[in-house]
């Protein structure tokens, strides 16, 4: 007897999730390229990215306000006091993006840095409005629209292309590409850009695949060939704010879908 419609679709979103699930656990890896050293600290299935080059570090998103604590101590597992991180980057104002970074900026005073175009919604501590892109969004909505956290300001908002270096004295550029959120940055550091919510590493594999949550997904490409062609076109690998990291030629896949 055939499924119906919306027995099917419970069945699709109910094994998108029990995939999900497999890619949510804990976990810190580390990759070495070139005179970067970046640890992706992996919470449920958000990542918060430790970016070393010499003396200085940064930490681009900072996960849930409830993963805060914990990617505190995970720093401290890595031999670094949260104290001397050079900054926090938000790649966007999302709570599982930014929600940490309030905690780690008021007890141990490291600067912020966000994008302008973000400014309400990290004053307002809510997620704005979100666009599902498939079964897996879709049953999450509810959850990932109400969710809160502290209010967040930045200590240095990007409106422009602006060097990291003079920053956070590692050499790169921060980058404005709204889409995602209307304040969304990517970082570009040589052969390594780190992209926020721009795309999204697969759950099973190695690909790049759309985000869970995108308004314009033709804009999406648009941005993403643009990433590939103008802003970062020596990047080679690519840390974005869920599963992943994704090689260049899974990205320029992704970038010639139709």
């Amino acid at each position: 007897m055939p499924v119906s419609g919306p027995r099917r679709r419970r069945r699709l979103a109910a094994a998108a999730l029990a995939l999900l699930s497999v890619g949510c656990a804990n976990s810190t890896s580390t990759r070495v390229i070139g005179e970067l050293e970046i640890h992706t600290i992996r919470r449920s299935h958000n990542n918060a990215h430790l970016v070393r080059q010499g003396e200085h570090q940064i930490l681009v998103d900072a996960g849930l306000p409830a993963a805060a604590t914990e990617i505190e101590a995970e720093l401290r597992a890595l031999d670094i006091d949260p104290a001397q991180l050079d900054a926090i980057v938000i790649t966007h104002g999302h709570a599982d993006h930014g929600g940490g970074a309030k905690y780690l900026h008021d007890t141990y005073g490291v600067p912020i840095i966000a994008g302008a175009g973000d400014e309400a919604m990290l004053a307002s501590g809510q997620n704005g409005q979100l666009c599902p892109t498939d079964a897996i969004a879709r049953h999450r909505l509810d959850e990932d629209a109400s969710a809160t956290f502290s209010p967040t300001t930045a200590d240095l908002w990007i409106d422009a292309p602006t060097p990291l270096e003079a920053h956070a004295g590692i050499p790169g550029w921060i980058v404005p590409v709204p889409g995602h959120t209307p304040g969304s940055l990517i970082l570009v550091l040589g052969e390594v850009a780190l992209v926020g919510d721009l795309f999204r590493g697969s759950i099973l594999g190695h690909a790049a695949v759309p985000h869970f949550y995108m308004c314009d997904l033709e804009d999406n490409r648009a941005d993403i060939h643009g990433l590939l062609t103008e802003l970062a076109p020596a990047a080679q690998v690519f840390f974005v704010g869920h599963f992943g990291p994704v090689k260049r030629k899974k990205v320029e896949k992704l970038a010639a879908d139709d």
